[in-house]
């Protein structure tokens, strides 16, 4: 068994995730996996295949990947040589001795193509010039038509006096929209370790909307139990990116709400009875407890 594998063996059994969750968020075979954690890297398809899986447990753990290649360099098994292929000469030099066709032929069929183009505008052109000569012979200039007003249609006097102008409204005064106070984010109350700890001012229940960011990679292990009542689970543990997101819990008849988080990077927001949380980027693995205290 090699430092690394240990390592990433403690951080799994830490963080409480099993050799199958793994599994189903890497997608790495479970025998890969307990090789990896036992550093038996024979068992694996290659050095190029074992470090790539390391890189994936490791982001799955929530780690950075640099240093812990960095830290652990010497538990790495070093990456394969590529292969140096050499051509043959004939390949090499099929191309350049290939026979090329001469000047005059490759433009012979581009100057005949040209041509015709040039004969065919030139023909559109002098037959649209005889068609408009035709047309403006055939036109004439249409004489102007008499018209005679009736005395009975002209306007009276009375008609012509100028209309009172309507007094014009003064526009109606706009209410100005009452601004809604915003809410600040509910900063912790205490932080011991990987514990945080809000306090939720409500008389009635507790709904929490769990948010994980579409991008994160990977995606964040986050668990939602009830404390009060022996860790029931208030929705299902979410896992993989394919999970159910938002993780949504309506009306918790309970005191306190422990939130699970294997990283809090892929956290986008916690919201408690309409309230943001205030989050603590700097401890990737944390335990959030919601504890309910009495309104003021």
């Amino acid at each position: 068994m090699t430092e690394l594998g240990t390592y990433l063996k403690e951080q799994r059994e830490t963080l409480g995730v099993s050799l199958e969750q793994i599994q189903s968020t890497t997608k790495i075979q479970k025998r890969y996996i307990v090789a990896i954690e036992e550093g038996d890297y024979k068992q694996l398809p290659g050095a190029f295949y074992a470090r790539a899986f390391i890189k994936t447990y490791a982001e799955a753990l929530g780690l950075d990947v640099d240093e812990v290649f960095e830290t652990y360099k010497r538990d790495l098994p070093e990456p394969e040589t590529q292969p140096v292929v050499e051509l043959s000469r004939r390949a090499t030099y099929s191309k350049s001795t290939a026979p090329k066709k001469s000047v005059a032929k490759r433009w012979i069929p581009n100057i005949i193509i040209i041509a015709l183009i040039f004969a065919i505008g030139v023909a559109l052109y002098y037959g649209f010039q005889a068609f408009q000569d035709g047309d403006n012979t055939r036109t004439a200039t249409p004489q102007q038509n008499e018209v005679t007003i009736d005395e009975g249609d002209a306007p009276s006097k009375e008609t012509n006096a100028p209309a009172e102008e309507p007094k014009e409204e003064e526009p109606a005064k706009e209410e100005e929209p009452v601004k809604e106070e915003e809410k600040k984010p509910l900063a912790a109350k205490t932080t011991a370790g990987q514990d945080i700890t809000y306090e939720v001012p409500t008389d009635g229940t507790m709904s929490v909307s769990i948010r994980i960011k579409k991008d994160a990679s990977p995606s964040p292990f986050v668990g939602v139990r009830d404390t009060s009542l022996e860790g029931e689970a208030l929705a299902p543990d979410h896992i993989n990116a394919s999970d159910p997101n938002p993780i949504v819990v309506k009306d918790a008849k309970t005191d306190v709400i422990r939130i699970r988080v294997g990283s809090i990077k892929g956290i986008d927001s916690i919201i408690v009875n309409d309230q943001e949380l205030k989050l603590n980027r700097s401890l990737l693995v944390q335990n959030i407890y919601l504890k309910k205290v009495a309104t003021p």
